[in-house]
């Protein structure tokens, strides 16, 4: 899957198209079947980019870490849409 690069300032504008970081965190639900295990999924994935808080914390109140960690998950999701894939990939770099 290709995605748009995700930059800090997505995460306090309003936009009627959905930002890339929005499209990135629908294909992780997705890519793991949209249930309770695409969710957790979703979960270790960003752990695994590099967002260290809690999913109650909005990604608006650290937007270069989010950024960060969208990039990472856009750059492995190039690469195959497999998610144990994914999680090794995020976890070698």
């Amino acid at each position: 899957m290709q995605f748009d690069p995700v930059e800090a300032a997505h995460f306090s504008m309003l936009s009627r198209n959905p930002f890339p970081h929005m499209l990135i965190d629908q294909a992780l639900l997705q890519v793991a079947g949209g249930d309770v295990q695409g969710s957790q999924f979703r979960k270790d994935a960003l752990a695994a980019a590099g967002w260290r808080h809690s999913s109650l914390v909005p990604f608006g109140k650290y937007p270069d870490e989010a950024a960060s960690a969208f990039n990472r998950l856009r750059e492995a999701l190039a690469v195959t849409e497999e998610p144990a894939a994914i999680l090794a990939k995020l976890k070698q770099s």
